[in-house]
């Protein structure tokens, strides 16, 4: 098939193409330098393609987002066609419809504007409109439990029952039906606010260190099939093994899918930047543009604004967090700053000057915000006033 010729192929002809299809929804490195080379060749072709990747990334399409109900449903309706290349031909000839209607309407203002991506159950889940100050668990029938202790222990074991730091908690863990009589999935949210920490443990083993300012969603017991929660902050992770149901952290910008492994992942929806930190094993991470990457141990993946770019890092100034430390070698100031506003929830403003300094070293998250200023300042050339509002950060003026 790559040594076919798509000189002057049209959009239509590249929706009804099978390889170019397989290559859009499944590229590898292979297949796209074989499009580039195509492109490059045709102007035209050229075209013609950024025209079909449009139209493509407009129809709402999410892999991880079929239950088995849509899969069951959609089998029916394939099982009632006998014919199966007539199938498929009819379902490119309504792409390529589709196609047609939006750009006769403005594709690129679409595309730039196009529809969401239908959510799955899981991330449906209300996140509370008030922010909170103690560590709070909501659950499946919207009961909160509110946590005192600052570094909290909550377990699962495999029937579902919940230990709170040793202690039971009653709850209900009855199944929810649908309108077809079909049990769902229970639905809890640990919310941990800034300057705390949690640990939780699931029900099928894997273990979920939760960094402050930061929701966790999971269900009391996972599908049979499956393993899936959703994340609005940052974690750090161990996954127990089970190749019969893969894992998958969900979340705005990226899902990450792992059999069992160790990692760390940023993905505050309030932030631009989100990134992955793989510890060991392997993880495959698939980035809100349909691009998916596989991570190797010690890989850090960095995902913002539509780009992503991989470096080797120390993973321990990634993770040594779920130990009460954030541990910096070298690093720009503006970095440790940016953190340390992420887990205290206060904004810290500083000028370019401050930003470009480097530090090392370690701080202990167990001390309130301003003993840890002080400790920088007593070692770094910087001065701070807090605001009403936010903590202010300046180069300390020379003597």
């Amino acid at each position: 098939m790559k040594e076919k010729d798509y000189t002057g192929y049209s959009a239509e002809q590249l929706l009804e193409d099978d390889f170019f299809m397989k290559s859009f929804f499944h590229p590898t490195d292979e297949s796209q330098a074989f499009w580039q080379e195509q492109a490059h060749k045709d102007e035209v072709l050229a075209k013609e393609i950024v025209y079909v990747r449009v139209i493509l990334c407009s129809v709402p399409y999410r892999k991880s987002t079929f239950s088995s109900e849509d899969k069951e449903f959609l089998w029916k309706r394939i099982s009632k066609t006998n014919n199966k290349k007539r199938l498929r031909k009819y379902w490119y000839s309504s792409v390529a419809a589709i196609f047609l209607l939006l750009m006769a309407t403005g594709s690129f203002y679409y595309a730039k504007y196009h529809k969401s991506p239908e959510l799955t159950a899981i991330e449906r889940v209300q996140k509370p409109e008030c922010p909170v100050e103690t560590i709070q668990l909501i659950l499946a029938d919207e009961k909160k439990v509110t946590i005192e202790d600052n570094n909290s222990h909550l377990q699962y074991n495999k029937e579902g029952e919940l230990h709170i730091n040793t202690q039971k908690l009653n709850t209900s863990r009855k199944p929810l039906t649908n309108s077809n009589n079909k049990s769902e999935l229970v639905y809890n949210q640990l919310i941990v606010p800034s300057s705390k920490r949690s640990f939780l443990e699931l029900a099928d083993g894997s273990k979920i260190w939760v960094n402050a300012n930061t929701r966790v969603v999971y269900p009391v017991t996972f599908d049979e099939k499956q393993r899936e929660i959703y994340v609005d902050g940052e974690v750090y992770m161990e996954v127990y093994p089970d190749k019969e149901r893969p894992f998958i952290v969900k979340s705005k910008k990226m899902d990450v899918q792992v059999l069992g492994t160790k990692f760390n992942i940023s993905t505050y929806e309030s932030n631009q930047e989100v990134s992955v930190v793989l510890v060991s094993g392997k993880v495959n991470v698939r980035t809100d543009n349909s691009i998916e990457t596989v991570l190797d141990p010690s890989d850090r993946l960095t995902y913002e604004k539509g780009t992503t770019d991989i470096k080797k890092v120390n993973v321990e100034n990634y993770i040594s967090w779920k130990d009460g430390f954030y541990t910096f070698d070298n690093e720009c100031f503006s970095i440790v700053l940016d953190k340390l506003s992420n887990y205290y929830g206060k904004k810290i403003t500083y000028s370019g000057a401050v930003g470009s300094l480097r530090c090392s070293g370690s701080l202990n998250l167990d001390e309130d915000m301003i003993k840890v200023l002080t400790g920088l300042g007593s070692t770094m050339p910087i001065d701070f006033t807090i605001e009403r509002e936010y903590i202010s950060v300046i180069v300390k003026p020379q003597k």
